[in-house]
Formats: structure tokens, sequence, C-alpha cells
């Protein structure tokens, strides 16, 4: 039964002063000895936790599957999931220095540059990413020059307060505005629509259901297996009536630059009633294809850490046997 709780329900393991301890330890003597103290702290993040455990053991398993080879057993598939968490942690050390601007426009690539240059002529968007990679990073890239654009990230206040509010305590300026919303209602859908018309660019994390609806989902094909994604951020995306595109940014495996992928996803569209349920379909089947595309190109930097294609399998499953039962009786 703990298997299945919804993603928001895990609360944040490790705590603001742990945090503290290993910027000190990075400040003071550097990347090599916060890599080895970082060990350490992730083997037992990875022994005690079943939950994060088992769901990197089942991401890497669909990897694999959708490679077309037979999934990993025993040391070796243990070696893959722990790997995860590692990529994991040592992420932290480049986010603390995205937010300490101390990576710079010119430390990214950015591969699709004509698609990077309409994002930010000015007109607002809504960007669509997911938790693959190291989007703290895109700062960089949004903060400075011509290209300077607010990004303001959607997040779930409850979920993971002490490490958004730590990075806002180290660069307050920082180009990313954190939007924690815990009850989405009529007036934060004014307030996101109000950034768009001023010119900023709203993030919403399309691949984590929804905290107040969980059961608002289709199940879309993901990495060779039927995943529940959230019906919401793509209705949204659509009332914005803007630009709409797919972005994140990944640690290039051998030459260890980040590099930045942006791709147009949607043009505003007006969508009658009777074929919203059709066309937000086809924006999510979208969404999940582009986003095994890039978890196959670095399948080390997933960082879900939950039960993500069974979350919502038990609730599905319900849910069938609800409508076989209004069938009956109808």
């Amino acid at each position: 039964m703990q298997q299945n709780q919804h993603w928001s329900s895990l609360k944040e393991r490790g705590n603001i002063f742990g945090i503290q301890c290993l910027v000190f330890v990075y400040k003071v003597f550097g990347k090599w000895l916060f890599q080895i103290c970082l060990f350490p702290v992730m083997l037992y993040f990875y022994l005690t936790g079943r939950i994060a455990r088992h769901a990197a053991k089942d991401y890497w398993c669909q990897i694999e599957k959708t490679q077309n080879i037979e999934c990993s057993k025993g040391i070796r598939l243990h070696r893959h999931a722990f790997k995860i968490f590692i990529t994991f942690g040592l992420a932290i050390v480049d986010k603390f220095d995205a937010w300490l601007g101390k990576i710079h426009i010119d430390d990214i690539e950015i591969m699709n540059p004509d698609v990077y240059s309409k994002l930010t002529s000015g007109q607002g968007a809504v960007i669509l990413s997911a938790h693959l990679g190291n989007m703290e990073i895109c700062r960089a890239i949004f903060s400075s020059g011509e290209n300077k654009k607010k990004l303001n990230v959607i997040t779930y206040n409850e979920h993971a307060p002490s490490f958004n509010n730590f990075l806002k305590r180290i660069n307050p300026d920082a180009a990313i505005n954190f939007i924690h919303v815990n009850n989405f209602g009529p007036d934060d859908t004014i307030m996101l629509k109000q950034k768009i018309d001023d010119g900023e660019a709203v993030v919403i994390f399309a691949d984590r259901t929804s905290v107040n609806n969980p059961e608002s989902v289709n199940f879309v094909p993901f990495l060779s297996k039927p995943a529940p994604i959230a019906i919401g951020p793509f209705a949204l995306a659509t009332i914005m009536e803007c630009p709409v595109y797919f972005m994140t940014c990944l640690k290039n495996s051998e030459s260890g630059r980040y590099q930045t992928y942006i791709e147009d996803f949607a043009q505003p569209t007006k969508v009658k009633r009777k074929e919203r349920k059709q066309y937000f379909q086809s924006l999510m089947e979208k969404y999940t294809q582009r986003l095994g595309h890039y978890c196959l190109k670095e399948p080390y930097q997933w960082n879900n850490f939950f039960d993500f294609w069974r979350a919502n399998e038990t609730n599905n499953s319900n849910q069938s046997e609800k409508n076989k039962d209004k069938a009956g009786v109808s």
C-alpha cells in the first residue's frame, strides 16, 4: 500500500542543516571533498529509502525494456539505480553554482538556438519541463542581456520547501521565481496569465500528477509502459493562449557540459469544448514521447523517486471496475 503513495505525500528527506553542511564543504574544500562526502550520504538514502530505491530500479527496467534489453537483476540493477542517486546528488553542486551566478550562458550549449531566440523574443510563453536533468542551470541563459526573461516555476510548496527556500536565500535576485501553489484556482490562472501578458515565461513540470486532483490523469505510453500524466498542465497551457515550448537541461555524460534543449511544442489554438479531450491527449502523448527521448539520451538524470508508473494503477483499476458496474446498471 505504501508503494502506491502519491508523490506529494512523500516527505522531503534530509534537512536544511544538512544542505548547509554540504555547501560549506563545497565552498571551503572544493568539489573533490564534496564528492567524497556525498557518497556515504547517498548510500544512506539509497539503503534506507525503500520507495525511492524501488522507484529507481523500476525506472531503469523501463529504460532497458524500451531499448529491447533484458532488465538487469541483482547487483547490476542496484548499481544502475544507485548511479541515479549519485547523479542526483552531484547535480546539487551545479544548482548552487547556478544560483550563485557562477554558471554563465557561455558555459551552456544551447542545442536549438533558433527556438531559443523565439522564446526570448519578448512574448510570454508556457514552458513544459520535467524532473529530468537540471533545470536550475537554465537560470544562466535567461538572466542577462538581450536574452533576459523571467522564469516563473510552479511548485508544490509542501513537498520541497527547504531546498527551494534555501536557493532563494543564496541569491534573491536570481531570474527564477518559485510560485508555490497548494490549491490551484481561478485567481492563480489570472495571475499566471498576467505574467505571460507581461512577457514572462511560466514553467510547468508536467511529469507530476496533481496534488488536489490525483485522479485527473490520462494513461499515456511512456518508456514502453502507460504512465499517469496529469491533464492540468496541458489544459492550463492551452488556456494561456500563448506559444508552448518543451525544455530540458541535461549534463552531457561525455563532455561534462550542460546542454539545454528547447523545442517548439504547441502554438495558441482555439479548441472547441467537444474536441478538448482529444487535443489534450495528443499533447500529452507528444510530451511523453519527447520526455522519453531525452531519458534515453541521459538515463541517469531522472529525478522522480517515487512509483512513477504504478502510483495510480490501483485507481485506474478501480475506475475500470466502476465503469463496468455502470455499464451493467445501464
